[in-house]
């Protein structure tokens, strides 16, 4: 089947049944269909409904699954009647539902991408909501089986406190939503909205333990698939941003401001504060 992007989603096969969906240049969702059941992994900001691209895709039975509240990666999922979220990040995904922050977000995209305005309904978009959609809670452990495709889901809070990965383990793939990627990592803003970077270090962990299960990440920012080598340079650069974090640069956008901490293929963005949390953590554990 031949199948259409649009103005604002890309859409890219990926082999075995897998789909990416990128939403405005930015945020990629995933796609990914069993024989009698298929997953969406994110739904993006939702300029548009990205319901149509999906049925060209496949007629099975839908699940909506967000990796965290984001609003880049879980506000479209007002055009869903039923949505999974980790309980931690629900009440995130709602203060994120306003038309204010869309406002900011829609600019901010549209400023990167000007050719984009005369295809999102601007007054449109702003009236969405997502407080009508009917939320199950998805936790550690829990297994969407969609007919010779299994994903178990993986609790991994760091950038947000309800970041989910789900793992196909059969084929060794990891759709890791924000908290795996060489895309920047936001950590600057206040501890009510992100873990502290000792949680973050944490859930890194747990993925090096299991790397053997892993061949390929599918990250929801940025280029796709990349190694699982990733994991253990984005615990390294944690560390290292401690030891050097003298020079980083700053940092400033729609959501907030902080500093640059580059190491190898990553880019960890955080704010003082965050930083001086985790550098007395790391104090109390010595």
């Amino acid at each position: 089947m031949k199948t259409r992007s649009t103005a604002v989603n890309q859409v890219i096969e990926l082999g075995n049944g897998n789909y990416c969906i990128r939403e405005a240049e930015s945020t990629n969702c995933y796609l990914l269909i069993g024989e009698k059941k298929a997953l969406i992994f994110d739904v993006g900001y939702g300029y548009e409904d990205i319901k149509p691209l999906i049925a060209e895709l496949t007629d099975l039975p839908l699940i909506v699954v967000n990796s965290h509240g984001d609003p880049d990666h879980a506000l479209g999922s007002c055009w869903f009647a039923e949505a999974y979220i980790h309980e931690l990040d629900l009440g995130k995904l709602f203060r994120n539902d306003t038309p204010e922050m869309k406002q900011k977000a829609l600019d901010y995209r549209l400023n990167k991408l000007p050719a984009l305005k005369p295809h999102i309904d601007r007054d449109m978009y702003l009236k969405t909501s997502v407080k009508g959609v009917n939320y199950r809670f998805v936790r550690e452990g829990e297994v969407f089986d969609l007919g010779g495709k299994v994903l178990e889901t993986i609790h991994l809070p760091g950038h947000s406190y309800g970041c989910i990965a789900l793992l196909d383990a059969k084929n060794k793939d990891l759709f890791s939503g924000d908290m795996v990627t060489k895309h920047n990592i936001w950590y600057f803003l206040p501890a009510d909205e992100q873990a502290p970077f000792r949680q973050a270090v944490s859930s890194y962990r747990k993925l090096q333990r299991r790397k053997a299960e892993i061949a390929r990440i599918y990250p929801a920012h940025g280029s796709f698939p990349i190694g699982v080598g990733i994991i253990d340079q984005l615990l390294d650069s944690l560390e290292d941003m401690k030891q050097n974090h003298a020079s980083d640069l700053y940092f400033e956008s729609f959501a907030g401001s902080g500093y640059q901490h580059y190491y190898k293929d990553t880019l960890i963005i955080y704010s003082k504060a965050r930083l001086e949390e985790f550098m007395e953590d790391s104090a109390h554990e010595d």
